[in-house]
């Protein structure tokens, strides 16, 4: 289970990328379109189109990496106060909710792609893009979404049959200052290293 997750955790940093490259490029596109019109007094069009979807795939594409990163926000003032085993079987409910939402979302999602695709749906601009292939990678997003939470589900159910609580809290539970810290800490010595190695080659 434990190298499934791996992989997921490598392919979501895949789709983080993706996702971001696009809100990244629309950003260019809507910055544009803005100084075009200022200066021009004219429009490119689709700016806001564009960005839109780039939001939605984005979006979707990063769920399950903060899931995995276990980013998601969450209000636990009282949470923090609770024994270790009610917080674990809490950690527990809350991502088999929110699987069954995510996991919702994405079979409707499915039924507005499949409609574009058959009724060959544009959208209603000067750039009249085909809905079906955002909405594709949208969709394919949220599915991915769904597969992460399974199988962080099953692995948490496993480590809670053990009896082993507190490896459910470290699975599922959001990060405590302490591991915050220590990622920090981590990512600095490695960025540190890669400079060092980079520095050397110069020389």
């Amino acid at each position: 289970m434990d190298r499934l997750i791996a992989i997921a955790y490598r392919y979501s940093r895949y789709g983080v990328w993706f996702g971001g490259g696009l809100i990244i490029a629309s950003a260019f596109v809507v910055a544009t379109e803005v100084l075009i019109r200022k200066f021009f007094n004219h429009t490119i069009g689709g700016a806001d189109e564009l960005s839109g979807f780039a939001l939605a795939i984005g979006a979707a594409w990063a769920f399950g990496f903060a899931l995995l990163e276990r980013a998601h926000v969450r209000i636990d003032s009282v949470y923090v106060w609770l024994p270790v085993r009610v917080r674990a079987i809490l950690d527990i409910i809350g991502l088999t909710v929110f699987l069954l939402f995510m996991g919702l979302l994405a079979y409707q999602g499915t039924g507005v792609f499949l409609d574009s695709v058959e009724l060959g749906s544009r959208t209603m601009t000067a750039l009249e893009t085909p809905l079906k292939y955002p909405q594709f990678f949208w969709v394919t997003g949220l599915y991915f979404f769904v597969v992460i939470a399974v199988l962080m589900l099953i692995r948490a159910l496993s480590t809670a049959f053990r009896r082993d609580f507190s490896g459910v809290q470290r699975q599922l539970a959001s990060k405590t200052v302490s591991e915050e810290l220590d990622a920090e800490m981590r990512d600095i010595e490695r960025r540190a290293e890669e400079e060092a190695k980079h520095d050397g080659e110069k020389e």
